[in-house]
């Protein structure tokens, strides 16, 4: 299906160039480690960020994004704005996830909206696909503005009035209530950061917590489980973060397959890796 309103065009020397809606915008990519693309012909930039989004950066502007921009997914619509961390507010590679939620959902029987469980969910492309399929969502992110951006998304889909459910909360603390209150999904999406700061500053790693991150995942999941779903960002997760989800999914019947995802530019033709889904399905 694709998203409306984003293009990448090409990647290279660790920047990435792409069209976001109507406007050519050039930013890091640390996947991008090969050399531009040799007799290419590529628009000038619009937008560039400058910097490393690890220790900072800011945004130059010589046509700025029209206020209220949007990208477009099918009947959902997604708010686009540049932040602080070199990013838009989207991932337009998820659109690969989004297919998938969307499709299993639409397979599910015996399930009356299903429980979804969005972790680390950002501005809720996920949960949106969710929702559109027929589920009740629980959407979690510790960030207060990603939750507000992501309701705000939901309004502008037409989801307002949608079962989805907002917690501003870590993670991992949500986990632990959550167990403890017995609640439980039939599904948990999980889009965990390679690295994070907690709420007293101090350094969270994925490669860390992961384990116990899946444990308390797997305790949450209800008799009768659709998906679990776990993305991860860099090489040494995407090979452990697979085989630790099937070693412990192993008492549950069913199988994890791992795919990648990226995207493909439109000028170079160049294949940009940009992470790995692990997918858990019975």
């Amino acid at each position: 299906m694709g998203v409306n309103g984003h293009e990448l065009l090409a990647s290279g020397s660790g920047q990435r160039l792409e069209h976001w809606c109507g406007r050519v915008v050039l930013r890091p990519e640390t996947a991008a480690v090969w050399p531009w693309a040799q007799g290419k012909d590529l628009p000038e930039w619009d937008g560039l960020y400058h910097g490393n989004a690890a220790s900072g950066g800011s945004w130059e502007w010589r046509n700025p994004l029209p206020d209220a921009s949007a990208v477009h997914y099918g009947n959902l619509s997604f708010l686009v704005k540049p932040t602080a961390s070199k990013h838009l507010g989207l991932f337009p590679e998820q659109q690969a996830n989004w297919d998938w939620v969307t499709e299993t959902l639409s397979f599910a029987s015996g399930k009356q909206a299903p429980e979804i469980l969005n972790l680390f969910g950002y501005t809720g492309g996920a949960t949106l696909a969710a929702a559109a399929a027929g589920a009740a969502v629980t959407h979690v992110d510790a960030s207060k503005a990603m939750v507000s951006w992501c309701s705000d998304n939901a309004r502008l889909s037409c989801l307002a009035n949608a079962p989805i459910r907002y917690i501003v909360e870590d993670s991992m603390t949500f986990l632990q209530r959550d167990i403890r209150r017995g609640n439980r999904y039939d599904a948990v999406i999980m889009d965990p950061p390679p690295y994070g700061r907690g709420k007293r500053g101090e350094l969270w790693k994925l490669s860390e917590h992961l384990p116990s991150l899946l444990e308390a995942t797997i305790s949450v999941l209800s008799e009768t489980p659709l998906f679990i779903l776990l993305n991860t960002y860099t090489d040494d997760l995407d090979a452990e973060a697979g085989e630790l989800l099937e070693t412990m999914t192993r008492s549950l019947p069913g199988s994890v397959k791992t795919v990648p995802l990226g995207l493909t530019g439109s000028i170079d033709a160049r294949f940009l890796p940009l992470g790995k889904a692990h997918r858990w399905t019975p």
